[in-house]
């Protein structure tokens, strides 16, 4: 209903304005649109065209292709880095295994230091005593 009122709103000034017009002369106010004409025909002058359309394209192929080379060298830089504390790394646990691995097994030098060699035993021949002689026993 109230797109009804509201068309009945509508007819009743476009039938204004057509009275109004049925004189011959344009409307005595025009709403202005004299002067909004003026400031749309200004605006259209300074609308970009196809030519600043290009040179832009091409500001922004330039700063892709910076960026791209940055983005790059950002990464050798950072794949180097990162090969070299592995390598580090690598290196580091190899060198510490080895080192407990030596540290655990003995070395002959510190074997006879910790454990005295183990010497032969000593024998000393000692001579029987004679036997005594045998007493004779009395005839």
């Amino acid at each position: 209903m109230a797109d009804f009122a509201h068309d009945i709103d509508a007819q009743r000034r476009l039938r204004a304005i057509e009275k109004k017009m049925a004189g011959g002369s344009p409307p005595s106010d025009n709403d202005g649109m004299e002067m909004r004409v003026k400031s749309l025909e200004e605006a259209v002058k300074n609308l970009p065209t196809k030519t600043d359309f290009a040179e832009l394209r091409a500001d922004m192929a330039e700063g892709r292709e910076a960026v791209h080379k940055l983005l790059l060298e950002n990464a050798r830089w950072t794949h180097t880095a990162l090969l070299g504390m592995i390598s580090v790394a690598v290196i580091g646990i190899l060198g510490l295994l080895l080192t407990i691995w030596n540290t655990a097994k003995q070395h002959p030098q510190q074997q006879a230091i910790s454990q005295p060699a183990q010497q032969q035993p000593i024998i000393i021949n000692v001579p029987q005593p004679a036997p005594a002689p045998a007493e004779k026993p009395p005839n």
